[in-house]
């Protein structure tokens, strides 16, 4: 699978994987320190964030990538819908 940039958020690194699982998720990561997949369809904050390893990131970052979410929600399941095909 390859490894496609979803987002720019300072200081994390955010990607989609081509070809992945339902449900529709990007990955993203503070390098050393933790990594989670975001269900971009999902509201709740327990079911759009699932911690991959390391611990949980603060309330702070949880938010700003929420809102990001939310205010991109359209774009990333358009963007999910293409790189599910490669």
């Amino acid at each position: 699978m390859a490894k496609i940039d979803c987002f720019e958020i300072d200081n994390l690194e955010c990607w989609f994987w081509s070809n992945d699982h339902n449900p529709p998720h990007f990955h993203v990561k503070r390098e050393g320190e933790w990594e989670m997949k975001v269900n971009f369809l999902a509201d709740a904050d327990n079911e759009m964030f699932e911690l991959e390893w390391g611990s949980l990131p603060k309330g702070k970052v949880r938010k700003e990538i929420k809102a990001l979410v939310v205010a991109n929600r359209i774009a990333l399941l358009a963007e999910w819908q293409v790189k599910a095909r490669l």
